[in-house]
């Protein structure tokens, strides 16, 4: 019973958070119509991101969000009045502007992928190498049968080599 209460009472929740956003987003129309149409690649690549992390909408988000910013604050200073909204967004240069931030926001993901992936290649060569070297630092202390070259018998023990 307690497992019906919670998931009426979460429903709920969610319901009322979803009307008063909607509530907001009528209330501050100008503001909602800049940031719906400017904020546009972040939303597209939200819903088709697949990775757990989701850090390519982080990064694309905040970018994006600041190539809107300057916008939103001439709408601001404007009045905030929907027909300013409306001749915000309408100009080409203003997206232009906005979606360069989604832009400038995916450069950085796919550079910071690129360096992150390389350091690792160096660190794992890194590591190879020292594996090998304590391998025949092993091989010199213990002789050549725990380097694992040499075929086993049934019991475990080295067979003897023919080249010998």
């Amino acid at each position: 019973m307690a497992k019906k209460k919670s998931t009426s009472s979460n429903s709920f929740k969610k319901n009322v958070l979803l009307s008063s956003m909607f509530v907001t987003a009528i209330a501050l129309l100008p503001t909602t119509l800049i940031l719906f149409i400017g904020m546009m690649p972040t939303l597209v690549i939200r819903l088709t991101e697949r990775s757990k992390q989701k850090t390519r909408v982080m990064t694309v988000g905040f970018m994006n969000f600041a190539g809107c910013f300057p916008f939103w604050f001439k709408l601001m200073q404007g009045g905030h009045t929907f027909d300013l909204a409306v001749k915000l967004v309408s100009d080409p240069f203003n997206i232009v502007l906005m979606y360069g931030g989604a832009l400038v926001g995916y450069m950085i993901e796919w550079g910071l992928s690129g360096i992150v992936a390389g350091m690792m290649v160096q660190k794992g060569r890194r590591r190879l190498e020292a594996i090998k070297k304590s391998q025949e630092e092993l091989i010199e202390r213990w002789g050549r049968e725990v380097s694992g070259d040499i075929p086993l018998d049934i019991h475990g023990f080295p067979m003897e080599s023919r080249e010998k």
